[in-house]
């Protein structure tokens, strides 16, 4: 992936956000401002939002409501929302326990570069996978990361004004069952895992996180980057929720 930059020797400065459990509609509206803003910045500023999402259920390009077993009453008995996208891929369900990353990043145009990019995305998420000891890999013809026990990444991305945004999810903790409703590709439900499940211990969330910022940094050489808990424009908190846990 290239960047434009007027000193060949600058590298844009990355700001990240560590912004806990966030309203996946709170996630959107500042993924478009970022998008704003870095598309101004003439490739000298990135941002990478690391979050994790009340039960939500966000429909890429390629899904479909006939991906989703439940009717939407069953839907509002779980407490799932769900929410169209315009981003690559199909239907996932985001809940807490999930790593959510969104990098918003100055992009060049070209098929290869989409490509590239997305290969770049995998290879960071395979490097924090092999760091806690999981293997996994690719699936032709699957988005995503997968294990023997499941898929344990997904990624759909988006580009706006020559940014990208959206990204990837990693299953890090928690219940599995509620993946259960997705059936993608007609055949039954999806299967998925999670770091802690592959591993049989503990997987801390935060240790995770860090992992991932230096794997991300180092793959699209990022070596300028700022750590933030909190930005400006979210005003409100999430309230827990029965899935979250402390960590």
């Amino acid at each position: 992936m290239a960047f434009e930059r007027h000193d060949q020797l600058a590298r844009p400065l990355l700001e990240v956000y560590l912004l806990g459990l966030l309203d996946y509609e709170d996630a959107l509206r500042l993924q478009r401002r970022f998008v704003y803003e870095v598309s101004g910045a003439h490739g000298e500023l990135g941002a990478l939002i690391l979050c994790e999402h009340p039960p939500t259920i966000s429909v890429g390009r390629q899904g479909s409501r006939a991906h989703i077993e439940c009717d939407d009453e069953e839907l509002a008995c779980r407490n799932i929302r769900v929410r169209w996208v315009n981003r690559g891929g199909g239907c996932n369900l985001h809940v807490p326990g999930q790593l959510v990353a969104y990098p918003i990043l100055p992009f060049q145009p070209g098929k290869s570069a989409i490509r590239d990019y997305v290969g770049r995305l995998e290879t960071s998420l395979l490097g924090v996978l092999d760091e806690f000891g999981v293997r996994a890999s690719r699936r032709p013809g699957h988005s995503g990361l997968w294990t023997p026990a499941g898929q344990i990444a997904a990624l759909g991305i988006a580009v706006s004004r020559w940014v990208t945004y959206h990204g990837m999810t990693l299953n890090v903790a928690g219940v599995r069952d509620p993946y259960r409703i997705l059936h993608p590709t007609g055949n039954g439900p999806l299967r998925v895992t999670t770091i802690e499940a592959e591993r049989q211990r503990p997987a801390p969330m935060s240790r995770v996180r860090e992992s991932l910022i230096r794997h991300f940094t180092a793959v699209f050489e990022l070596d300028r980057f700022h750590l933030y808990s909190h930005h400006p424009t979210l005003t409100r908190q999430e309230p827990a929720h029965a899935y979250a846990r402390s960590v």
